[in-house]
């Protein structure tokens, strides 16, 4: 007599909903604790970008000429650092989780891995800046060679790359779930493909940093003689455009969004057809 076996079939999160009061839309509190993590650390990340563009302005500032020329370009690399990737990627973020498992009614795919995610994001971040504020990477927030960066500086950037790309594939894990387990019917909606689109370029940009800065920080480590600046100037830059266009993507979702909430719903979670 023969005795089958069969596997068991792999367990499946059980997630902890709460039903939003105005939209009616089932939140799984997992997603929402990442959101306002990554929310929050946008909003401090913009802050302090802020702050050193305003001592950015009161040093051009003539009648004020607040900073000598060696802090004020210390100052100029933490301004577009904080301001031009470090806020808006942990906004997107924040976003993609929105979008996925909360418009789409899903439980969101490994919070373990997002929150994973968020700590090399705010570790790498945290790390650059402290090799900015050290006085020993004043390369500004394109680093071109020649000029070079202490290799803590690269490497922040670089893990915050990791936890951010962590992120997107949450995101993309989220979209298969939702379809899945058809938390949703149709398409999905307006806003959510804006995410998606979001995604994809962030995929990109991460992509480009990877591939140039990886070996500029081991160029900073004397493992590899030269980098090509111009080499450079072209690859480094397929990350800073495509990181705008991130901003730009998430932004006119989120304009969706509230133009649903305000006028009514139909607005941004009318299906993509």
């Amino acid at each position: 007599m023969t005795i089958g076996i069969t596997s068991a079939p792999p367990a499946v999160r059980t997630a902890d909903y709460r039903v939003c009061r105005y939209t009616g839309l089932k939140v799984d509190i997992a997603a929402q604790q990442l959101i306002k993590a990554n929310a929050v650390a946008a909003v401090v990340f913009l802050a302090t970008g802020g702050l050193m563009g305003l001592l950015v302005a009161l040093t051009r500032w003539p009648a004020v000429h607040l900073l000598s020329a060696e802090t004020f370009y210390l100052v100029l690399t933490a301004h577009g650092a904080n301001v031009l990737l470090f806020w808006i990627i942990f906004f997107e973020i924040a976003v993609l989780y929105f979008a996925s498992a909360i418009l789409l009614n899903s439980r969101l795919a490994g919070p373990r891995w997002a929150w994973a995610g968020f700590v090399l994001m705010v570790l790498g971040a945290l790390i650059t800046n402290v090799a900015v504020l050290q006085g020993e990477s004043t390369v500004m927030f394109t680093s071109y060679p020649p000029m070079m960066a202490k290799p803590h500086f690269y490497l922040g950037i670089i893990l915050f790359a990791v936890g951010a790309l962590i992120g997107v594939g949450v995101f993309f894990a989220t979209l298969v779930i939702a379809k899945s387990e058809q938390t949703y019917k149709g398409s999905i909606p307006l806003v959510t493909f804006g995410a998606l689109t979001a995604a994809i370029i962030a995929v990109f940009t991460i992509a480009s940093g990877a591939i140039i800065l990886i070996p500029t920080m081991l160029w900073s480590m004397s493992w590899i003689s030269n980098i090509d600046p111009l080499m450079y100037k072209i690859v480094w830059w397929g990350m800073g455009h495509s990181s705008q266009q991130i901003n730009v993507s998430a932004h006119v979702a989120i304009w969706y969004l509230i133009g649903a909430l305000v006028v009514g719903t139909t607005l941004a979670f009318m299906a993509v057809t």
